[in-house]
């Protein structure tokens, strides 16, 4: 029974909901949480649902974003003043209750005035409210919320259970269930010293997701890789290279410079981003528009694997970065930031006299894309055992990466654009696609870029098969590695 209820307008706080969300079930649990579309299943009234949902929860978190006061229906009138709009519908259900209601503020948003609200909700604005800013303060605010939490919901086991040693070989993971957990740090209760704070590592709950949003607050299109994963790990920001598990290397060692292999890209063009009929598309992906790559190039038949990566950082006597127990040889380097793949790119081009270093966002799309214009490069459907993903149907879904190429070739011959690590390009963050480059540039800091984040692509083994999806995009800091986060590299000639 769900313990915790989440209240949230996606049109408004879509993403902050997606981020709390996977924060809260790593460390309640997925069966204390509830957030709409996650947890009902095909064929189930979702109305009835959420009502049923409404009337069993202990506590409520209702998420309040900059628009959340003013965001309007297609007629103009502010959806607030609508009796049957679901956030309204959902509040005051709550506030009838007299259970406790927590405010969250997210990104810059105020409270709420009395007198701009339906008179049914004007409670809401007599509760205390906390607040949860954006990266790098998103953790530390959540950490707020969630104890704020544990002194409210009774019963819930806030210890992380045991779980048997992970198998010598990748099994088929079990279907999701109330204590199904995905093996995210090797050792479940792994502690981090990290930024001066000592942090625990929670077991992570994962749902499939396995319908389209039939709800206006879905959280779906946040979860799906744009930015939802960043809570695997409570990760601060920081170099990949000062990682607090690794052991340092001590001296300089003699290596071998391990180069990729590397696959010839011709020059043509592309249809970037979804259009707006594609299922599953969030805002970000659009507009679409068409790229004209005049030019050839050449990008990484693989991901970057350990053994490339590390042959680097042993020569530069930079700390390896953690495997999680999973093996490092051909499965792709992961806990590398962007920063980190840069000096990489760097030392090779150096090394080799090459001209080394990360794709473009739209090299990467149309590389990736391999001449197709479908959900993902195989077509429209997730299929089988095309990748690795939470729901691909692979025998690594979900719980660790796999050796790079275990799955077929696009028409291009690349391996792994679609899951197994999200992977950094050279393009400062921008919001959608308007005015975006059309001949394959990075796109950096003009019409308002933002470089201190930069465009990951490709989903992970975590991630669910939206974020699969050959148009998804999502941004991350530049000092931030995790255990989703890899590259391929690519080259001028």
């Amino acid at each position: 029974m769900s313990k915790i209820f989440i209240s949230y307008r996606r049109d408004d706080s879509a993403a902050y909901a997606g981020r709390l969300y996977d924060r809260l079930v790593s460390h309640f649990g997925r069966g204390h949480v509830f957030m709409d579309i996650d947890q009902i299943e095909p064929g189930e009234v979702f109305d009835q649902v959420i009502k049923d949902k409404l009337a069993a929860v202990q506590v409520a978190v209702v998420l309040i974003g900059e628009r959340w006061l003013d965001i309007a229906d297609a007629s103009g009138q502010r959806r607030l003043d609508n009796p049957d709009d679901w956030v309204r519908l959902e509040i005051t259900a709550l506030l009838e209750r007299n259970i406790r209601v927590i405010p969250v503020l997210v990104g810059a948003a105020t409270m709420p005035k009395s007198t701009q609200l339906p008179e049914c909700m004007i409670p809401l604005t007599r509760r205390h409210a906390l607040e949860i800013a954006s990266h790098p303060r998103f953790h530390t605010d959540a950490d707020k919320l969630i104890k704020a939490l544990e002194k409210i919901v009774d019963a819930l086991p806030l210890g992380p259970p045991q779980i048997p040693e992970k198998p010598e070989k990748p099994e088929k993971p079990e279907k999701p269930g109330f204590l199904r957990f995905a093996v995210i740090a090797g050792v479940i209760g792994i502690v981090l010293i990290a930024g001066g704070y000592l942090i625990v590592m929670p077991p992570k709950t994962i749902p499939i997701q396995s319908v389209d949003p039939v709800v206006e607050q879905t959280a779906e299109a946040a979860r799906a890789e744009t930015y939802p994963t960043q809570e695997l790990i409570a990760k601060q920001p920081q170099q990949a290279t000062h990682s607090p598990i690794a052991q340092p290397v001590t001296e300089q060692l003699k290596v071998s410079v391990i180069e990729p292999k590397m696959v010839r890209i011709p020059p043509g063009k592309l249809m970037m981003g979804s259009p707006k009929t594609e299922v599953g598309r969030n805002n970000d992906e659009g507009p679409q528009h068409e790229v004209s790559i005049a030019y050839e190039f050449e990008i990484g038949q693989y991901e970057v694997t350990f053994d490339e990566y590390d042959a680097f950082a042993k020569y530069t006597q930079r700390i390896l970065p953690h495997d999680q127990g999973w093996g490092r040889g051909r499965r792709p380097v992961i806990n590398v930031s962007f920063d980190d793949a840069q000096a990489y790119v760097r030392w090779l081009s150096d090394q080799t006299g090459k001209s080394y270093r990360l794709p473009t966002e739209a090299e990467w799309e149309y590389a990736a894309r391999a001449g197709t214009q479908t959900r993902y490069w195989w077509g429209y459907d997730i299929g089988e055992n095309n990748a690795n993903c939470y729901g691909c149907g692979s025998g690594w879904d979900g719980t660790q990466t796999e050796p790079v190429g275990s799955f077929k070739a696009n028409a291009f011959e690349l391996y792994d654009t679609a899951g197994n690590v999200r992977e950094w390009t050279q393009d400062c963050w921008h919001g959608n696609y308007q005015n975006a480059p059309q001949d394959g540039s990075a796109w950096l800091e003009k019409n308002g870029g933002d470089c201190t984040r930069r465009v990951v692509r490709g989903g992970s083994w975590y991630g669910n098969p939206r974020g699969l999806r050959s148009a998804v995009r999502g941004g991350d800091g530049t000092g931030v590695a995790d255990v989703l986060l890899g590259f391929r590299i690519s080259r001028d000639f």
